[in-house]
């Protein structure tokens, strides 16, 4: 009986002992499995912050082309940036025809990393002058019908240097051309417009101004009297001529800062920078008066207006504004630097006015398809002017104020009226004349509301 009591004591023992193995073989098993899911969770987890902090990288990029894309060189190279247990690095990449390409890595905890590429566009849109005309023309006459012999110095500006957003300038881009023409006969148009304006300025200069810069019939300022000269002929003549005859009007330089002269001696009472040009600038160095535009800067530039109305038909609701009556005072903005806005003048037969000293200041784009008559106000805008159909920018009143800090498109309706007429803007009142100046820097800010994703995909084995 002994023995058979141990055999089977045994043989409890051995099965305990595979049973105790059993058990241990599937909580080790658990636990190799708790473990792994728990790895496969971690490594979720750290590939999702990396791949965060790459697509982080790619609107860093889209932020940095808002702000600082006029005049950059690229590629650029954004990082790395520390961001929460990672960090970001992003390059920024031309590819031609508007398109930028943002390739962003996250690299994140345990060394997770990612790599994203996003591909985005803007209407193609680069200024070749202040004021563009694509169409028949302005139909300009640089009148201001004041009367008396001859004509005076124009009060208005078109500054083709670069300005920067505060208004001073600046190297980031090149200067432009005060007008660019689509079509050859609106550039006639223009050099016709500038030579007689030219003629009448220095009729009147001759008729007014004496040698030492006393008047004579009539007033003669500053101005008329340094296009007078102070030889005892004058020092340019309004009879026939050519402009290899350093005597002829022709040669009179329209940019030159003396035209603004604020006082006697002219030579020490010239303008500061930037109001040190005359009517139109630069000139006549680099560039004429309007540039006439080539076939493919034409296609150019018409894709570019075309992609701008299209996209804001497209664009979300709070990025667009609406002008649609008229304004006898008070203060108006439409859109900041940091929130620019498409602001949109609806379409009517009559003319909207703004006047009774009212302030308007704004961002972005302003599009004007009707006529809008600025009187006694002031208008502020940064970015682009688009005039379209049958609209129109008349700036008809000596007590205009303000400046476009930009560039203007007429992409007119083919009439033979005349289009963004500033010749009665007069030096003297309360505040500086109006004035249109280039700026690199706020055309891209307008522009890039529009900015789209072309595509976005991520890089595997990057």
């Amino acid at each position: 009986m002994r023995q058979a009591d141990d055999s089977d004591a045994g043989v409890v023992l051995i099965t305990t002992l595979l049973l105790i193995t059993l058990l241990l073989a599937v909580a080790a098993g658990a636990l190799l499995l708790s473990r792994t899911d728990l790895m496969i969770s971690r490594n979720l987890l750290t590939s999702a912050q990396a791949l965060w902090l790459a697509r982080t990288g790619t609107e860093i990029g889209k932020n940095w082309l808002e702000e600082s894309l006029a005049g950059a060189s690229l590629p650029v190279t954004l990082g790395p940036e520390e961001l929460a247990d990672g960090t970001y690095t992003v390059r920024i990449a031309a590819l031609g025809n508007a398109e930028y390409q943002l390739t962003a890595s996250g690299s994140g905890a345990e060394g997770s990393r990612r790599v994203v590429e996003e591909i985005v566009r803007l209407p193609d849109f680069t200024p070749d002058g202040v004021v563009t005309s694509d169409g028949d023309g302005l139909h300009a006459d640089f009148d201001d019908h004041s009367g008396g012999i001859g004509r005076r110095i124009p009060d208005f500006s078109l500054d083709g240097r670069n300005h920067a957003p505060d208004g001073t300038l600046s190297a980031r881009c090149p200067n432009v051309s005060p007008f660019a023409t689509t079509q050859a006969g609106a550039h006639d148009d223009l050099v016709i417009a500038a030579d007689t304006l030219k003629h009448e300025v220095v009729t009147r200069a001759n008729s007014f101004c004496q040698a030492d810069g006393s008047s004579l019939a009539g007033s003669c300022t500053p101005g008329l009297s340094w296009v007078r000269g102070t030889g005892v002929a004058p020092r340019f003549l309004t009879g026939a001529c050519v402009v290899t005859n350093p005597s002829c009007f022709l040669n009179l330089n329209l940019s030159a800062p003396a035209l603004r002269a604020t006082g006697f001696p002219v030579s020490v009472h010239l303008p500061t920078m930037p109001e040190d040009r005359g009517p139109f600038a630069p000139l006549p160095d680099a560039m004429s008066l309007a540039l006439l535009l080539n076939t493919t800067e034409r296609v150019r530039l018409q894709t570019a207006i075309d992609d701008i109305l299209q996209y804001t038909t497209d664009l979300a609701e709070e990025k667009i504004l609406h002008l649609s009556h008229s304004l006898g005072g008070g203060s108006h903005t439409y859109g900041t630097w940091n929130e620019p806005k498409v602001t949109q003048v609806e379409d009517g037969a009559d003319a909207l006015d703004v006047n009774g000293g009212a302030e308007v200041n704004g961002v972005g784009v302003l599009i004007i398809p009707r006529v809008v008559r600025l009187s006694n106000a002031t208008l502020n805008w940064q970015g682009i002017v688009l005039v379209v159909g049958d609209g129109d920018l008349q700036v008809e009143d000596a007590n205009a104020c303000g400046q476009i800090l930009g560039a203007i498109v007429v992409h007119d309706d083919a009439a033979s009226d005349r289009k963004l007429d500033l010749d009665l803007v007069r030096r003297g009142g309360s505040c500086p004349p109006f004035a249109v100046n280039y700026s690199c820097e706020t055309v891209s800010r307008a522009l890039t509301l529009f900015m789209r994703t072309v595509s976005w995909t991520e890089k595997f084995g990057a």
